[in-house]
């Protein structure tokens, strides 16, 4: 199937982007395209106008700031797995980017700003923003502003954003002691997107892994947006971590979680995803304390 007919434009700023935006109605920004292209095709999407911000040098790299990091927004997932800054200082990033189905040609392509503008549950990128409590900035007709990650995703394929607005980038800060992430995922078959992905950011006080100063784990594909899972960071927080802790915290992770709040869809009944909940809280804790 092919698209409904749409304007296109360029954008040669970031502010020319907000500019374009304000001018239509119904107009749609286009970063790698790999979220917008699909539903252009299956015409789940009809914009009049779509913007191309591809071109914005303004919204790339990955740069070291006085408090941790921040990425632009049009960083590709290849860049991402590839840079040993962000390994070095918010490793759970990395770690679920790598995770994200496509191969090559999609993780060469498609971007953080993209993905998280999109804010389908089935992507990843959300649980690993909200484990490192991340902050997204946003650029508007009325300024720029910055908004926590727990802030910034509101449900279904919804966010924050308003109409004439666009993600710049994301800032992390880094954390004392060292810092591990892990990821563990149960990918849709026809998709590869998360039927369930637990993202784990833990900080330990030494070396030696074992106590654990700081503990947040989030999921993607549980609820309509990511959620942290309170119950299971309260377990390991202050913790010397062992595989009793791991379990216990696992058979806990679902404790905070309203029923309602689970996705039950053709994908995956709410009772399949409660079930994975617990075994893949463990192994997303395991592979951030082995990495």
């Amino acid at each position: 199937m092919h698209a409904e007919p749409f304007d296109y434009r360029r954008a040669e700023s970031v502010a020319d982007a907000i500019e374009l935006l304000e001018s239509t109605e119904d107009g749609r920004l286009l970063a790698g395209g790999q979220a917008l292209i699909p539903l252009l095709k299956k015409r789940e999407a009809a914009p009049g106008t779509v913007v191309d911000i591809g071109g914005l040098d303004g919204l790339r790299g990955i740069e070291r700031t006085g408090s941790g990091i921040r990425i632009g927004a049009l960083v590709t997932h290849r860049e991402i797995t590839d840079s040993a800054l962000v390994g070095g200082v918010v490793p759970v990033l990395p770690t679920v980017v790598s995770k994200i189905t496509g191969g090559i040609q999609v993780h060469n392509v498609a971007t953080m700003g993209g993905n998280i503008a999109r804010a389908h549950p089935a992507y990843d990128y959300a649980g690993a923003l909200l484990a490192s409590r991340a902050r997204v900035d946003i650029a508007g007709p009325d300024g720029e502003r910055t908004v926590p990650a727990a802030d910034f995703f509101r449900g279904i394929c919804s966010t924050c954003l308003g109409t004439s607005e666009l993600v710049t980038g994301v800032e992390i800060d880094a954390v004392d002691g060292e810092r591990c992430g892990g990821y563990a995922k149960r990918k849709e078959p026809a998709s590869g997107g998360a039927v369930l992905g637990v993202a784990t950011d833990l900080v330990f006080d030494g070396g030696d892994r074992r106590e654990v100063t700081s503990a947040r784990l989030a999921a993607n594909g549980l609820c309509g947006s990511a959620v942290r899972l309170t119950a299971a960071e309260d377990v390991l927080t202050g913790s010397a971590l062992s595989d009793e802790t791991i379990a216990a915290a696992a058979d806990a992770a679902g404790d905070t979680l309203d029923e309602s709040d689970v996705l039950d869809n053709k994908k995956a009944s709410a009772e399949y995803r409660r079930a994975l909940l617990g075994p893949y809280v463990r192994r997303s804790v395991g592979k951030a304390v082995d990495g």
